[in-house]
């Protein structure tokens, strides 16, 4: 569990975002968290791809996706 302590007007348009979106103020927060880690971990894939990682081709990726989408489970290319 954490405790934050958020300047008044933050404080306030946070409550004001969960109650708009009909959440508690804690699930709200958790939400906001969860997208931004998900961002930092897309970020990261994204730095790794431009510093020559290796990635998986395009067409290979097409066709497992294809695959998938016609419900044949199989392991992802790469």
């Amino acid at each position: 569990m954490l405790t934050i302590d958020l300047p008044e007007d933050l404080e306030a348009a946070v409550i004001e975002a969960a109650r708009r979106h009909g959440h508690s103020v804690d699930s709200y927060l958790a939400s906001i968290c969860a997208d931004a880690l998900a961002l930092e971990v897309d970020r990261a894939r994204v730095a790794a791809f431009h510093a020559g990682t290796r990635a998986i081709d395009h067409t290979a990726a097409c066709a497992w996706l294809a695959d998938l989408a016609a419900g044949h489970r199989t392991v992802c290319p790469g």
